[in-house]
């Protein structure tokens, strides 16, 4: 993605709009629940194969590794941003997930979206899967770019994915799903996207949530991007695994941090719910900065940092592992809360941690 502009900050006298809405449409659970029964375990059985049995995720298999963080929320934050997690200045003990995003094992060479999946540990308040009511972790995910950003609903992206697996060629597949204008759209946006963001590094990327989610009241989308004044990708051999050897140089050399920053609803036209193929501008939408995310310097090739990386990558990661104050919107979300349930609940995963203590269970890895 290209670099958030944060000098387009929101003015003093800027009031978010709180006349959002989502629109559901009839039989949309039931697809949603079709596509992730039929197309998602077909996916991860399918990558188990080739991996020797063991199940993965439905997307995001690769792990670039799992280290702990600090979630530090900013003091001073103007009154429309104080919800949820961003009530009050809090450093939150939290986890992160830096992964390719294909459901298969796949060279770093391979132009596909990256991603980062932050867990914050002690979130008060009810969250909304079910069962984990009493959960004191929430998730924010995202990625460097994806067909999401380029399909206009779920639909589009389901008959996406779908044309890719039936072999021959895509685009005849995807036309004949959603007609050969909106094919030809989607493809060439993707080309795009994909030829301009070209990732050299997992710490000099940003990352966006692609679709919105609450904000109290209000409806925002977020970015994880790094600040400004850290160092580009030096230039490197383009391994199989380069991104995890460029993240384990820099973070031998120091911390690594990251600015979360979010954009708040303006209207339909500018920044819809429902439609994630329109980019909010920060001519539309400024970015305000709420937070900041701090990887402590640590060794990634150090045992017990592995078996900590490990542990992380048991665990689950949803959007939709949150509150309602940070609940997610648009049928690309809600999409996604079905999918990540049914992946989840086939490959298995670790239980929540109650802790940094909890998760780390003595290990000797480093932590903030």
């Amino acid at each position: 993605m290209t670099q958030a502009n944060l000098a387009a900050k929101p003015s003093d006298s800027f009031v978010p709009n709180k006349e959002w809405k989502e629109i559901i449409k009839p039989g949309e659970q039931e697809l949603f629940e079709d596509f992730a029964n039929r197309i998602i375990t077909a996916q991860q059985r399918e990558a188990a194969e080739q991996a020797g049995g063991t199940l993965a995720r439905g997307f995001h298999a690769k792990l670039h590794a799992g280290l702990v963080a600090e979630f530090k929320v900013l003091d001073n934050l103007p009154e429309y941003a104080r919800y949820g997690v961003f009530r009050e200045p809090k450093v939150f003990p939290a986890v992160v997930r830096f992964s390719n995003g294909k459901p298969s094992q796949e060279s770093d060479k391979r132009p596909e979206p990256r991603g980062i999946a932050i867990k914050l540990i002690g979130v008060p308040g009810d969250k909304l899967p079910p069962g984990k009511k009493d959960d004191v972790t929430q998730d924010f995910l995202a990625t460097s770019h994806s067909v999401t950003s380029t399909v206009r609903d779920a639909r589009q992206f389901m008959a996406f994915i779908e044309a890719g697996r039936k072999g021959g060629l895509l685009p005849v597949h995807l036309a004949r799903a959603v007609g050969i204008g909106e094919s030809l759209r989607i493809l060439f946006a993707l080309a795009r996207t994909v030829l301009l963001s070209r990732v050299n590094s997992m710490a000099t990327e940003h990352y966006s949530g692609t679709a919105p989610i609450k904000l109290g009241p209000y409806a925002v989308k977020f970015t994880v991007q790094p600040p400004e004044g850290t160092p580009r990708a030096t230039p490197r051999p383009r391994t199989e695994n380069f991104l995890r050897e460029e993240l384990a140089d820099r973070l031998r050399a120091g911390d690594l941090m990251f600015d979360f920053v979010v954009q708040f609803y303006v209207n339909d036209k500018v920044t819809p719910i429902e439609d994630t193929s329109v980019r909010w501008e920060p001519e539309n939408s400024p970015f305000l900065k709420v937070a900041q995310l701090r990887i402590p310097s640590c060794n990634l090739n150090n045992p017990q940092t592995r078996e900590l990386s490990n542990k992380i990558n048991q665990l689950s990661f949803s959007p939709w592992h949150t509150t309602e104050e940070h609940r997610p919107l648009g049928n690309v979300m809600r999409a996604r809360k079905i999918a990540y349930q049914v992946s989840s609940e086939l490959r298995g995963h670790g239980a929540e941690p109650t802790s940094l203590t909890s998760l780390l269970n003595n290990s000797q890895a480093e932590q903030p």
